[in-house]
């Protein structure tokens, strides 16, 4: 059955949110315990109780509150958008949301692992293309655990990513690191934020470069320049050494996307200056509340730099390639 059709009205005025304790374990005082769970899915969540739901950990969930804010809980136009499903259990708690992406991505946020795997009958039931699956690790292992059963498809890519946050009082002092010249990128930086982000992709994801879709990267560069988020720095030839994207900036928070230094200028200290000054730049100056990033577990250098910075790890994130069903 359908998210949709399992809707009821009773989902809406009376849905309630369930709160989880302050280690991150859900209180299981009032709410079913998974042997007596069968949770009911749908995509009738109403904005108010998704939003207390995620505010309950602002930092790790600042993409998704950002997505509530510009485009409500449905949204099938925006490419930068999608839609919500949430699991409700039998007091109308809300136990869980998935973020379907118009553009392949799903996110899962629970309030324990075992209830990420309740979502993958429905989101199977509708025919929901996705291809990429952010979700805590232990949510992921759940979820994964079951869509392969179910579907007997496997992933391309699994692997660790470590969440990262850093907030005005944890940056580190400019006697620690020195400023670098950055610029926010413009419309004649096209070319060349195309070929870092597909370069970036390439390596991270070990892809071919000939298979990397460069028109949609080069479509999201232009979207990133025309809002502001795009920053680069160059040598004094004039060649870009260091790029870096704002996913999302505002009052809850800000989350750093697309860092990358060419292979020619690692080693030089660029992305630890880089970071220190757009991170100072947006804590100190914009006042921004904290900014947030995710990496690769086995990326050392990339660890390095944040640290250094001053980024503390905050939890551990599973990523997932799933090549989409033919």
């Amino acid at each position: 059955m359908s998210p949709t059709r399992q809707a009821t009205a009773a989902s809406r005025p009376q849905a309630r949110v369930r709160r989880r304790g302050q280690d991150g374990v859900a209180n299981m005082a009032t709410g079913a315990t998974k042997s007596a769970a069968k949770l009911r899915v749908t995509d009738q969540v109403p904005q108010a109780v998704a939003l207390a739901f995620l505010r309950g950990d602002p930092r790790e969930n600042v993409y998704l509150i950002s997505c509530v804010h510009r485009s409500g809980m449905s949204d099938g136009l925006n490419p930068a958008h999608g839609r919500f499903l949430g699991a409700f259990d039998a007091d109308q708690s809300l136990r869980g949301l998935l973020f379907a992406g118009n553009s392949g991505s799903l996110m899962i946020v629970v309030d324990e692992p075992w209830v990420a795997a309740e979502f993958v009958d429905p989101l199977l039931d509708t025919g929901w293309p996705f291809s990429i699956l952010v979700t805590s690790f232990d949510a992921g292992r759940a979820f994964l655990t079951r869509f392969k059963k179910i579907s007997g498809r496997k992933p391309t890519l699994d692997r660790k990513q470590i969440f990262y946050v850093l907030d005005s009082s944890k940056l580190v002092s400019s006697k620690v690191i020195k400023e670098i010249d950055m610029e926010q990128a413009s419309l004649d930086s096209i070319d060349e934020l195309t070929e870092l982000a597909c370069a970036m992709v390439a390596e991270d994801f070990k892809l071919d470069s000939a298979h990397i879709d460069r028109r949609h990267y080069r479509m999201r560069m232009t979207e990133r320049v025309m809002e502001g988020r795009a920053f680069l720095c160059r040598n004094g030839d004039k060649e870009p050494i260091f790029k870096c994207d704002l996913n999302v900036v505002g009052v809850d928070g800000a989350l750093l996307e697309g860092v990358f230094t060419p292979r020619p200028h690692r080693g030089e200290g660029v992305a630890t200056r880089a970071m220190w000054t757009l991170c100072r730049d947006l804590l100190v100056r914009k006042k921004i509340p904290f900014v947030s990033l995710h990496v690769d577990e086995r990326n050392k250098a990339a660890r390095k730099a944040y640290e250094t910075v001053g980024f503390q790890e905050v939890a551990a994130y599973r990523l997932t390639l799933i090549p989409r069903q033919l």
